[in-house]
C-alpha cells in the first residue's frame, strides 16, 4: 500500500495534466475521500460480522481490479471510474490494518507496533519516487499495472494466514457465538440476508453522511463553474446538504438500530476530542501537501516531478521514522496525553513557518525544515492519540473507535482537498487577473504543467506571483487551523497505559478512565490459592456476586508481558476468551498436559494468580473468567 501511495503520487499530476484534467483533480480527490468516510465504518462492522479474513479479502480485490481498470483507461473519464473501485478497496485495507495491529497486540506497545506497520514506508517514499519517473520515461500505464502485481503477491500471505486462523478457530469452537449467528443467518431468506446486513452496517446511515458531505463540499469547488455562490444550483446544493445532515443526526440518534457510531455507548469523551484534534490535523495535511503543493513546486521552481517529491518528503520521513522512537517512550512511561500536546505545539509551528517557506524565493532547505516540524506533530499526534482513545473504550468497541478514527480523517481529507480546491479554482482566478500580464489562457495554464512553463517570461512570473499568494493564504488557513488542533487538545483526560479506576458516578469500572496511584501500579498482586491476602491495596474484602454486570474487564494491569495480567472484573460469560487463550498458550508452548489440573498449569507457567474462590470455576468449564473486584 505505501509503493502504491507514494508511486501513484507522484505520477499523478504528470498524468492529470497528459488527460487536461488538473484544475479539476481536486474535485475527484474530494468525493472519493467522502467515499471512503462512508465505507471505513461499514468495513469495520463487516470485520466483527463475516471475520478479517472475509473482509480483508473483499478489500484487496476492489484493490487490484481498480489497478486495472486505471492501467487500461483511454481517457480521464475511465480514470475516475477506477479510481471509484479504488475507494471500496482502500478504504478497507486502511481501517483493517490497523483493527488486526489492535487485535494481536496490548495497548501498552501498540504504538510501537502500528509505527513498525507503517515503517516500511520510508523505503517507499524515495524508491517509488524514483521509479515513478523511470515509468513515466517509458509508458505511464505501468505507473498502475506494476501495482496489481506488486499487491497481489505481498497480500497472498497475510490472507492465507489470515483463513486458516479463522478457519481453526472455527473448527475448534473457539467462535462459538460467531458459529451460532453464521448459521442462523445461512438459514434466513436472501431477502432476510439482505436486511440483516443493511441493518448491521447501519446502509442508511452511511448512504446520509455521504451525501450530506457530497452536497456540502462540492459547491465550494464547483461555484464558479455553477455560475457563482448566488446560482440557484449551488444554493440548492447547499440547502440540500444541510437537510440531509440534520436527517442523518436524526436517524443516528433516534432510529439506527446500529449506527455507524455509537458514540453514546462510552462513558470516556477521549475518543471524541482525540479525534476532534486528529481530523484538524488531518484538514491541514491535506490542504497542504494535496496534489497542488507538487504542482505548486513545478511551475514555480521548475522542477521535475521527482525533485518535487523529494522536497516534499520531509514530511513523511519525520512522520514514519518518529512514531518508533514515540512508541518506545509510551511503552516505557506509559503516557499518551503529553506527546499530543507537543505535536498541537507543533502543529501550529510547522505551518507558520510555511508561510514565507513556500515562496518562490525561498531556499529549497526552508521547504523540507517547515515539512519536517508538521511531519513531527502529525507523528506526535496521530499514533498516541489512536492508542489513547482505544484504551479509553472497552476491548469489544476497538474496532468501532478505530474506524471512528479513520472516518474523521476521511472527513478531514474531504474538507481538507476542498478548502485547496476551492482556492485554486475561485481564488486563484482572481489573482491572475492581478498579476499576469496580456492575454492569456487561464484553463490551459493550470491544466498543464508544461504549458505554464512555456509561457512568455513576463506571464510566466504573474503566474509564479499568483501561485505564491495562494500558498500563503492556505498556509494562514492552515495555522489558525492547528490553533484550533492544541485547545481541542486540551480537554483530554491522562492516564497510565494499562491502568484503571472505576468510575465515581457508576458502579461500573471504567477501562483506563483515569489513572491508579503509581506506586500500585508496579506491585505484584498475589491473588493465589496460598495467597493470605494481606496486599490491602488490591485484595478486595468481600466477593463480588460472579453472576453481576458490575465489573468489566482491564486488559493489561502491569503492563510488561502479554501473561502479566490481572483480571479486576466481569459476569461469569464476558471473559471466556481469556482462559481459552491462556489455554492455547500453554499449548503452544508444549506446556500443555491434558491430565493435570489446568488452573495449577495456569499458575505454574504463568504470570497470572487467581483468588481460590474462582479457582475450581477454570477447571469446570473453559468458558468462564475469573472474576476479581478492586473495590473495598
Amino acid at each position: 500500500m505505501t509503493w502504491e501511495k507514494s508511486a501513484v503520487y507522484a505520477l499523478t499530476p504528470t498524468i492529470t495534466s497528459m488527460f487536461q484534467a488538473n484544475n479539476i483533480s481536486g474535485v475527484l480527490t474530494t468525493v472519493l475521500s467522502i467515499l471512503q468516510t462512508a465505507l471505513q465504518p461499514m468495513y469495520s462492522k463487516l470485520s466483527d460480522m463475516t471475520g478479517r479474513a472475509e473482509a480483508y479479502t473483499i478489500s484487496i480485490v476492489f484493490f487490484i481490479v481498480s489497478f486495472i481498470i486505471m492501467a487500461c483507461a483511454q481517457n480521464y473519464n475511465t480514470l475516475i471510474g477506477g479510481q471509484v473501485i479504488y475507494a471500496f478497496g482502500f478504504s478497507g485495507t486502511l481501517v483493517l490494518g490497523p483493527i488486526l495491529i489492535g487485535d494481536m497486540t496490548d495497548i501498552v506497545n501498540r504504538s510501537m507496533f502500528l509505527a513498525l506497520y507503517n515503517f516500511p514506508t520510508i523505503i517507499n517514499l524515495f524508491a517509488a519516487s524514483a521509479a515513478a519517473q523511470k515509468i513515466l520515461e517509458t509508458n505511464w500505464r505501468w505507473g498502475y499495472a506494476h501495482v496489481c502485481i506488486v499487491l497481489f503477491v505481498t497480500s497472498a500471505p497475510l490472507i492465507f494466514g489470515l483463513w486458516r486462523i479463522q478457519r481453526k478457530a472455527r473448527q475448534t469452537n473457539l467462535l462459538k457465538e460467531f458459529n451460532a449467528l453464521s448459521k442462523r443467518t445461512h438459514q434466513s431468506s436472501f431477502a432476510g440476508k439482505v436486511l440483516w446486513l443493511c441493518v448491521e452496517i447501519d446502509l442508511v446511515g452511511s448512504m446520509l453522511l455521504a451525501a450530506g458531505l457530497f452536497l456540502i463540499l462540492l459547491p465550494l469547488i464547483l461555484a464558479n463553474d455553477w455560475g457563482g455562490w448566488g446560482s440557484s444550483t449551488t444554493i440548492g446544493t447547499l440547502c440540500g446538504g444541510s437537510g440531509t445532515w440534520i436527517l442523518f443526526i436524526i436517524w443516528e440518534k433516534r432510529i439506527a438500530p446500529k449506527p455507524i457510531i455509537p458514540l453514546t455507548n462510552w462513558e470516556s469523551k477521549n475518543p471524541v476530542w482525540g479525534v476532534l484534534v486528529v481530523f484538524l490535523i488531518a484538514i491541514i495535511n491535506n490542504m497542504m501537501d494535496f496534489q497542488y503543493f507538487l504542482t505548486y513546486l513545478q511551475v514555480t521552481r521548475q522542477l521535475t516531478s521527482q525533485k518535487a517529491t523529494y522536497l516534499e518528503r520531509g514530511f513523511n520521513v519525520t512522520y514514519v521514522c518518529l512514531p518508533l522512537v514515540i512508541g518506545y517512550i509510551m511503552k516505557r512511561t506509559r503516557r499518551w496525553r503529553p506527546y499530543v500536546w507537543i505535536g498541537a505545539s507543533f502543529a501550529v509551528l510547522g505551518p507558520g513557518l510555511m508561510i514565507p517557506a513556500r515562496n518562490s524565493h525561498s531556499h529549497d532547505a526552508f521547504i523540507v525544515i517547515s515539512q519536517v516540524i508538521f511531519g513531527a506533530a502529525t507523528a506526535f499526534i496521530n499514533y498516541p492519540i489512536l492508542v489513547g482513545i482505544q484504551a479509553s473504550v472497552p476491548p469489544k468497541d476497538i474496532a468501532i473507535v478505530i474506524a471512528l478514527y479513520e472516518v474523521g480523517t476521511s472527513v478531514a481529507a474531504s474538507i481538507g482537498t476542498t478548502i485547496a480546491g476551492s482556492v485554486w479554482n475561485s481564488v486563484l482566478p482572481g489573482l491572475f487577473e492581478k498579476h499576469v500580464p496580456g492575454n492569456y489562457q487561464y484553463a490551459k495554464i493550470v491544466q498543464s504543467i508544461s504549458y505554464a512553463l512555456d509561457l512568455p517570461e513576463e506571464q510566466y512570473q504573474g503566474v509564479v506571483l499568483a501561485y505564491n499568494d495562494a500558498m500563503r493564504l492556505l498556509s494562514i488557513i492552515a495555522v489558525c487551523i492547528g490553533a484550533l488542533s492544541f485547545l481541542a487538545s486540551i480537554p483530554l483526560k491522562g492516564f497510565l497505559l494499562g491502568d484503571v479506576k472505576e468510575n465515581e458516578s457508576n458502579s461500573q469500572a471504567n477501562v483506563n478512565a483515569k489513572t491508579l496511584d503509581e506506586e500500585s501500579v508496579d506491585e505484584e498482586i498475589d491473588i493465589s490459592p496460598t495467597s493470605e491476602m494481606s496486599n490491602k491495596k488490591a485484595i478486595p474484602t468481600h466477593v463480588p456476586n460472579v453472576e453481576s454486570q458490575e465489573f468489566i474487564w482491564v486488559q493489561k494491569f502491569t503492563g510488561t508481558t502479554q501473561d502479566n495480567i490481572v483480571i479486576c472484573l466481569t459476569n461469569i460469560t464476558t471473559l471466556d476468551i481469556f482462559i481459552l487463550y491462556l489455554k492455547m498458550r500453554l499449548q503452544k508452548q508444549n506446556k500443555l498436559d491434558a491430565r493435570s489440573n489446568l488452573h495449577e498449569q495456569i499458575i505454574r507457567n504463568t504470570k497470572v494468580k487467581m483468588h481460590p474462590y474462582f479457582a475450581h470455576r477454570v477447571n469446570e468449564s473453559l468458558l468462564t473468567t475469573v472474576v476479581y473486584s478492586i473495590t473495598p
